[in-house]
């Protein structure tokens, strides 16, 4: 199939999540991958205590929205509404919000939820990876386009390895990385959005 860079929103109907005009299989890449984290994070479970019925239903809620995020995020469609010039996720005010990396970054407390809802950690590390996710998006924003990456991946690996030298809340020692690689790598980089050739040349 051939490809081209395509800046332009189709016209339709506003997706702040897909992007405007996302194919089916870009929206079940994203849904399944939310689906099968659910599925191994509630399978594994905690390795100490056990949760409760509410824990449970917060972990699944947290584990889709971040592992499927990652994936939404990184899907070409997104990328265009995320970072076209003229968007028409402007018209709302989530549409605004995840044009905003930084802004959008700053609403993801998932961490500090988790670190105070579920046993394992001490009370820092929830601030801890709110604030490192934070500091990584400002840094990658502020960066030049060619270095937006590769900085992104810098702050990826950085806090892979310092995540598992800590210790985290019991069934969410993957939270830093997943955060991370959602909103520092997959959001926040500014990528050409490429989008399939249709017709008879297209394959």
């Amino acid at each position: 199939m051939r490809v081209r860079v395509d800046w332009t929103v189709p016209v339709g109907r506003p997706d702040p999540v897909h992007g405007t005009g996302a194919r089916r299989e870009e929206r079940l890449l994203a849904t399944g991958a939310g689906l099968v984290a659910v599925a191994l994070v509630l399978a594994v479970g905690p390795t100490g205590q056990t949760w409760t019925a509410w824990q449970y239903a917060l972990a699944a809620l947290v584990t889709f929205d971040l592992a499927g995020g990652v994936v939404a995020n990184g899907l070409n469609s997104a990328k265009r509404d995320h970072h076209a010039a003229d968007s028409p996720l402007e018209a709302s005010r989530l549409g605004r919000l995840v044009r905003r990396p930084v802004h959008f970054a700053a609403v993801h407390v998932q961490p500090v939820a988790v670190g105070l809802l579920f046993p394992g950690a001490s009370w820092w590390w929830g601030p801890l990876w709110y604030l490192a996710v934070l500091t990584s998006v400002v840094a990658v924003r502020g960066a030049a386009l060619h270095l937006q990456r590769p900085v992104a991946l810098g702050c990826c690996v950085v806090a892979t390895v310092v995540a598992c030298g800590l210790p985290a809340p019991d069934g969410f020692a993957w939270l830093p990385v997943v955060m991370f690689l959602k909103l520092t790598l997959a959001h926040a980089v500014r990528e050409e959005p490429y989008r399939p050739v249709t017709g008879p040349s297209g394959g």
